[in-house]
C-alpha cells in the first residue's frame, strides 16, 4: 500500500513539474528594453560610439512629408503601373487567360498596391485608373508580347527618372523593387513569349 502511494505521489509530482515547465515556456516575457539603436552611445554599426538617429529623415519612419516632386513621382509611378495593368488585362480579354499575361497582370496589381500604400502612408491622393487611352489591336500573341516588352522597358526607364527626385529611402526601396521585377521577371517572360 505504501509503495502504491509513493508511486502515485511520484507520478503526480512528475506531472506537476512538467505542467510548471510548460507554463513557464508559454508565459510572455515581461522584460522590456529600448531597442539597441536608441541606447545612448550605441551606433548603427553594432557597437558603442557615436549615437545615431533611429528614424533618419527620409526613412519613412519619421514621416517627413514628401516634396511636391516626390508626390508627382509617386503619382507618375502609379499611373505607369495602371497603364501596364490595363494593357495586360486587355490582352487577356482578347486572347484569354494566357501566359505570361495572366501572371504578370497579377504582379502589376501588386505593384499598384505597393505604390498606393506609399500614397496612403504620406497622405497623397491616389490617382484614378484612367484605363487605356486607346484599345490596341494585336494580330497575334507575339505582337502582344512585344507590346509587353515595350511596356516593361518604358516602366524601368521611368523609374530611373523618378528616382532622381526622390529622397525618401522607403519610396526608393519600393521603386527599386518594382523596377527590378520589371527588368528581371516581366521583361524576360515577354521576350520569351515572342
Amino acid at each position: 500500500m505504501k509503495t502504491r502511494i509513493l508511486k502515485a505521489f511520484g507520478g503526480l509530482t512528475a506531472v506537476v513539474i512538467l505542467a510548471m515547465g510548460l507554463i513557464g515556456l508559454t508565459q510572455p516575457s515581461t522584460v522590456s528594453a529600448a531597442p539597441l539603436e536608441r541606447r545612448a552611445g550605441y551606433d548603427s554599426r553594432g557597437g558603442y560610439g557615436q549615437t545615431t538617429n533611429p528614424n533618419p529623415p527620409g526613412s519613412g519612419l519619421s514621416l517627413t512629408p514628401l516634396s511636391a516632386a516626390e508626390k508627382d513621382a509617386l503619382n507618375q509611378a502609379i499611373l505607369e503601373e495602371y497603364g501596364a495593368l490595363n494593357l495586360y488585362q486587355y490582352v487577356i480579354s482578347q486572347f484569354g487567360n494566357v501566359y505570361p499575361f495572366s501572371q504578370i497582370a497579377l504582379a502589376e496589381q501588386q505593384h499598384v498596391n505597393a505604390l498606393t500604400r506609399q500614397a496612403v502612408k504620406y497622405g497623397v491622393t491616389i490617382p484614378a485608373n484612367p484605363g487605356l487611352s486607346s484599345a490596341p489591336s494585336f494580330a497575334n500573341l507575339s505582337e502582344a508580347c512585344q507590346a509587353g516588352v515595350n511596356a516593361e522597358v518604358a516602366d524601368a526607364a521611368l523609374y530611373d527618372q523618378l528616382k532622381l527626385v526622390v529622397t525618401h529611402t522607403d519610396m526608393l526601396r519600393v521603386f527599386d523593387n518594382l523596377q527590378s521585377a520589371s527588368l528581371n521577371n516581366h521583361l524576360p517572360a515577354f521576350q520569351a513569349c515572342q
